[in-house]
């Protein structure tokens, strides 16, 4: 008969078998989602105003032709802060992708502030300010031109104003753009979700989310 194996746990000679299944508790998503990291959010819905829209098991969102992206069950008490990307690979016009957060089916349309700094690849630079928007401008794109936009919402499940930071490499037909972006909502709302959408037309692409803890 095999003699049973140990090993030292720091304190006392314990059994591999019982380290084992201590290594399999550390694996274990409870473990994974109470501990400091960032991870794939998998949203629970997409659904698009027109085109289609799907969700991958891994999490990500694709659509194509849509009018409007909303995701939903993607913000929830498991994380604090969450990343953001979102990649239109065309539209059916030059467009500007904007964004909204959700909650039980419905886009908060009021109450946004935002200020963004960037350049033009003709080098001259553009300020979009606004203290009482209805959304966010993550993102302007083109037929056959990539929008990547990648940003940080900040707390969005809690009960209290949200902040978004982030940044966007895109294009349309007239010139490149880089811009820098801060926005902040100021309805005091646990949020679930959000929307995007070009401001005509439709969009192509993908979406992605990760979430993470601060502590």
């Amino acid at each position: 008969m095999p003699k049973p194996m140990y090993v030292w746990s720091g304190t006392a000679w314990v059994s591999v078998a019982s380290e084992v299944e201590s290594l399999a508790n550390f694996a274990t998503q409870s473990y994974a989602d109470n501990t400091p990291a960032m991870r794939m959010i998998v949203p629970s819905s997409v659904a698009v105003g027109s085109g289609s829209g799907s969700v991958a098991t891994q999490g990500t969102v694709s659509f194509s032709g849509a009018s409007s992206v909303s995701i939903n069950g993607c913000f929830s008490s498991t994380y604090d802060r969450y990343v953001i990307n979102v990649d239109c690979d065309s539209a059916s016009t030059n467009i500007d992708v904007l964004f909204r957060l959700r909650v039980s089916g419905t886009d908060a349309s009021t109450n946004y502030s935002y200020a963004g700094a960037g350049y033009r690849a003709t080098g001259t630079g553009f300020n979009p300010v606004s203290t009482s928007a209805t959304n966010v401008d993550i993102g302007r794109g083109g037929t056959s031109y990539v929008c990547h936009s990648t940003f940080q919402a900040i707390d969005p499940f809690i009960a209290a104003p949200t902040v978004l930071l982030g940044q966007f490499g895109s294009k349309d037909s007239a010139s490149t753009f880089i811009n820098n972006f801060g926005a902040y909502h100021s309805d005091s709302t646990s949020y679930t979700g959000f929307t995007i959408y070009p401001n005509t037309g439709t969009i192509t692409g993908n979406v992605r989310i990760y979430g993470y803890k601060i502590g």
